[in-house]
């Protein structure tokens, strides 16, 4: 059975404590239709891999990462592009499933990279070997701290009306996620078994484990991206009505309807 729990000004996007281009801002929508942000983290799996990718170390003095940066430019790529996890993968499967049925403004996608901090998907990167997952949750946190991570996601978040996060756990502490103070709009987090605890108000969760894994035929290292899928499937057949289902009281439980009924289809 699927386990849900429900709680009742740094402007711009942030990248190592700087703001990035306008370019590559997150756009916010436009007024018609579903408009959701999806958070993601950045992954080990690359589509580039060179024996020498950038490292923390790096990433701590500009003059050495400017220097090693041009060393790998003839792997640099776009973020989207760049990260090849099979989560990450149909993340963006769904998004661009949405994004064909409601317009290109309708997602947003914000990604958590432990090197970079904020970025957008059109953000350009080189390979490098840092992840969240490697250090303890208190030099994670001290990390985005020092990337910006916290005040960048909120500000980014803030003008939509739904937040869904595919974070997992070391990469919500770097961004101090969910938080101690409540947000606009609806933020739904997908999480493991064990879940967030407390939710500050307007936030919910989705608590996936076996039998989620079973009920949506999907391994523990894809269930969030194979449930963010069905959902996307879920609006495509019931529109408007079933992205307001989740604006409305239900938040994370009519997330799940919707997704069931991508399921189904």
């Amino acid at each position: 059975m699927v386990k849900l729990d429900t709680a009742g000004d740094v402007p711009g996007e942030l990248r190592c404590g700087r703001m990035l281009p306008q370019a590559d801002a997150v756009g916010a929508g436009g007024p018609q239709g579903p408009r959701m942000l999806l958070l993601l983290g950045c992954t080990r799996q690359k589509a580039e891999t060179p024996q020498d990718p950038l490292t923390w170390q790096d990433f701590l003095d500009q003059g050495r990462l400017g220097r090693r940066t041009d060393e790998l430019k003839a792997h640099k790529r776009p973020a989207r592009d760049m990260f090849t996890s099979p989560l990450f993968l149909e993340a963006f499967e769904a998004v661009a499933n949405l994004r064909a049925t409601f317009g290109q403004d309708a997602v947003g996608v914000l990604i958590v990279s432990a090197a970079y901090g904020v970025i957008s998907e059109d953000f350009e990167v080189v390979p490098y070997d840092v992840s969240f997952g490697d250090v303890s949750p208190e030099e994670a946190r001290w990390r985005g701290e020092h990337l910006g991570l916290p005040a960048a996601v909120r500000a980014a978040s803030a003008d939509y009306p739904l937040v869904l996060s595919l974070l997992g756990k070391s990469y919500r502490a770097a961004a101090d996620l969910p938080g101690d103070e409540p947000l606009p709009g609806k933020r739904i987090y997908l999480t493991g078994t064990h879940g967030l605890g407390w939710l500050p108000e307007g936030a919910s969760q989705v608590r996936l484990g076996v039998a989620e894994m079973e009920a949506f035929g999907a391994g523990p290292m894809t269930v969030k991206s194979k449930v963010l899928r069905y959902f996307a499937k879920g609006l495509e057949r019931r529109g408007a009505e079933g992205f307001d289902e989740v604006l409305g009281h239900a938040g994370a439980e009519g997330f799940l309807r919707v997704a069931m009924a991508g399921r189904d289809i």
